[in-house]
This record gives structure tokens, C-alpha cells and sequence, in this order.
């Protein structure tokens, strides 16, 4: 049986369908309980042609998240590290905080990938690829410095995120910009006088 081409009009059709489906599951589950046979039953197409499409519903989302990541990896590959340190941080928050809910949750689920495709790892991989080794380090220096600034900029929007994004974008790059680049000190923490009265310490919560 002769394989449809990507770009016939039925494949087309099927892909398209194949993804709006899955988004609308995302939308009402997490992906860990997502099967294939319950996506194929809902979209109203059989197993065989799903798999004409991706091996595997892993597959399926580390597609999504690829393309998802894409603009902001296009704008990341423009600077330089750790020159435009700033401009990475900025990039990727700009990026994470103009997705809506659905693509959030897409981006934030694991796959089972043993090679590592998840969102953080790709980051890193992307890294790793374009600053093999920056210049005065070995490798696997490089390697370290480079999962320091992914890791410590992934989680420190997540909590920013959590926190309801209550610091303004503006200000918020920069302050992430002190931490990952000068740890407590960034923040100003290192030899500050923390005998705060507990009366002003609560005037001062929004």
C-alpha cells in the first residue's frame, strides 16, 4: 500500500486532526492519562492512520514542544553567552509568558524519552550544541555552567509563574538576570541587615 505524501490533502486533513484532538485532551487531562486508542476513538480515525503520522503519542508531543520552542530558540540564536546573558533571560521569559494555558501544560509534560526531549532538556542540548566549550573551560565545565543558567532560569519562572507573575515583567528580567548571574549576592542578600521589625515586615506585603 503506497504511503500518503505529507502534503496530500487527506494527510493534511489527518494531521490536523490528530493535533487539535490532542490539544483538546491536554485541555482536559493530564498527558500521563492520554492513550492513543482514546485519541483515534475521539478523533474518529483508526490506529493505523495515526501511526502514519508519529510512532508514538510521546512522539506527537515532542513534536509540539519542538515547534513551540522554535521562535524563541531562533531569537536565542542570535546571542551570544554570556554577553546577552539579559537578552536570553528576556527571550525566554517574553516567550513562556505569551503561550496560553493548553501550550503551557503541552511544554511542561514529560514524554518518555531515554535520549531526554523534554522542554529543559532540549534548552540545554541546545546549548550544549551551539557553546561546546566556551572559551577558558573544558567541556565538561561548559556542560555545568550551561545547566546552571538553563536550570536556574527554568525555575526561577516557574515560581514567578506560581507566584502569579505579581512582579511586572520589566522588573522581573532583570532580577532574574542579578540571581542567575550573581546568585544571593545579585539580589542584594550578602551582608544585609535582616533585624526587620515584624510590623513593617507586614506593611510592606502587598
Amino acid at each position: 500500500m503506497k504511503q500518503p505524501e505529507k502534503h496530500d490533502l487527506r494527510f493534511v486533513k489527518n494531521e490536523n486532526l490528530i493535533r487539535n484532538t490532542f490539544q483538546e485532551m491536554m485541555d482536559e487531562n493530564e498527558y500521563s492519562k492520554i492513550s492513543i486508542k482514546e485519541l483515534t476513538e475521539r478523533a474518529q480515525i483508526n490506529r493505523k492512520t495515526f501511526y502514519l503520522h508519529y510512532p508514538s503519542l510521546d512522539h506527537l508531543l515532542a513534536t509540539l514542544q519542538l515547534e513551540l520552542m522554535s521562535p524563541a530558540l531562533e531569537k536565542i540564536s542570535k546571542t551570544t553567552f554570556p554577553d546577552d546573558a539579559e537578552q536570553i533571560i528576556q527571550h525566554s521569559f517574553e516567550f513562556m509568558a505569551s503561550l496560553d494555558p493548553i501550550d503551557k501544560k503541552i511544554l511542561s509534560s514529560k514524554g518518555h524519552f531515554p535520549e531526554g526531549l523534554n522542554p529543559p532538556d532540549l534548552f540545554r542540548e541546545y546549548f550544549f550544541r551551539k557553546y561546546d566549550r566556551l572559551p577558558g573551560y573544558t567541556r565538561f565545565e561548559t556542560n555545568l555552567i550551561i545547566t546552571y543558567f538553563s536550570v536556574s532560569l527554568g525555575v526561577i519562572y516557574r515560581q514567578w509563574e506560581v507566584d502569579g507573575q505579581r512582579i511586572p515583567l520589566e522588573e522581573m528580567v532583570p532580577l532574574a538576570t542579578r540571581l542567575i548571574l550573581h546568585g544571593l549576592n545579585g539580589a542584594g542578600l550578602i551582608g544585609k541587615d535582616f533585624s526587620v521589625n515584624s510590623a513593617e515586615e507586614e506593611n510592606r506585603e502587598p
